[in-house]
């Protein structure tokens, strides 16, 4: 359950302990949920507060009250999973949780080759700028992973934008937090990210011929890469929680 040593207050604050909780399985869907006086006393809270941060939660889909039978959680599919706080506080532990990661790398690979394959139709000059420009910034930053997550991100982005589809478009936006935690699984181990750099520029030259079967394709070679590094650094940060996990066992059975 939820513990607060002591007063935290702010409804962000309050938002992000139990939104972690429900994350985690403390409070599983239908289950009630801490009402507004018992919340107010264990952060040192007003009411005012506490409802600010049920706000918070129901918008990102994680809660919802019934009048007279108090504040319950949703059904896990109606969570906003893409949420920028909600993919905080699934990895808060700065480590990727898998399936996350694996959800969403499954999902790029069935959307991204055909937005590809759409932009290269519908491109403008202005949107294949856009492509061009953080491809450049990538080139730049092609031994630096913290500094190519940012244009690698924008790249992906740009793509959906010249598809000129609004639904496109806006699961680019929706995505974007996703992106750059995907990004930097993917290019956790050494000589990360320069070996992807000419397959993200076969992409971008497809995209400028107007070549939508050859923008698919380079699309596909470029996600393909990516699972692969991304399913060997899940697996070795997997690996490395159960040997650390393993020495705290062993540490505490020592005391």
């Amino acid at each position: 359950m939820i513990r607060a040593s002591t007063a935290v207050g702010g409804a962000a604050r309050i938002a992000e302990k139990l939104g972690v909780a429900i994350l985690d399985g403390t409070y599983r869907p239908h289950d009630l949920v801490p009402g507004e006086i018992e919340l107010g006393r264990r952060f040192g809270a007003s009411r005012t507060v506490v409802r600010e941060a049920f706000k918070l939660l129901a918008a990102k889909g994680l809660i919802a009250s019934r009048r007279r039978a108090g504040t319950y959680v949703r059904a896990r599919e109606e969570w906003h999973m893409l949420d920028a706080d909600v993919l905080a506080w699934r990895l808060r532990d700065g480590a990727a949780e898998p399936k996350l990661v694996f959800d969403l790398m499954h999902a790029r690979a069935v959307i991204e080759p055909a937005a590809a394959a759409m932009a290269a139709r519908a491109r403008t000059p202005a949107t294949l700028r856009a492509i061009e420009s953080a491809f450049a910034d990538m080139e730049r930053a092609s031994h630096d992973a913290a500094l190519f997550a940012e244009p690698d991100v924008r790249f992906h982005k740009a793509i959906l934008t010249a598809t000129n589809n609004d639904v496109m478009m806006a699961f680019g936006a929706l995505i974007e937090a996703a992106l750059g935690i995907f990004v930097d699984v993917a290019t956790r181990h050494p000589g990360a990210p320069a070996p992807s750099v000419p397959l993200h520029g076969a992409v971008l030259e497809a995209i400028r011929r107007r070549d939508a079967e050859g923008a698919h394709r380079a699309m596909m070679a470029l996600l393909d890469r990516t699972a692969r590094n991304v399913e060997r650094n899940v697996a070795s940060s997997v690996a490395g929680g159960r040997r650390r996990k393993a020495r705290q066992t062993s540490a505490s059975a020592r005391l």
